[in-house]
């Protein structure tokens, strides 16, 4: 039987990333986000479960001049996806 996906809550309210500042991650998330001059609408949702194999990251730096942004998707479902989906995004989180 599928598990069914948890409902993402209200959305969090807008963002604005400061300086130096990250969100990302690999949980469930619906939020509007705007760092220098790009606003971004990032929606996640696991399809099992509140964590799964969709990763977001979004970073500024420079005094709002470099916006980062990176999305992935790792194929597969399960405990085992999300154990990977978690060392990915850290990777990727210390390089940038």
């Amino acid at each position: 039987m599928k598990k069914e996906n948890p409902p993402i809550e209200d959305s969090e309210p807008s963002q604005r990333l400061k300086c130096s500042g990250i969100l990302g991650g690999i949980r469930n998330r619906d939020v509007e986000i705007t760092a220098g001059r790009v606003i971004a609408s990032i929606y996640s949702l696991a399809c099992c479960g509140g964590k799964g194999g969709d990763m977001y990251y979004f970073g500024a730096c420079k005094g709002d001049l470099i916006t980062r942004l990176a999305v992935a998707d790792v194929v597969g479902h399960g405990e085992a996806v999300t154990e990977l989906s978690q060392c990915v995004y850290e990777a990727l989180k210390d390089h940038m």
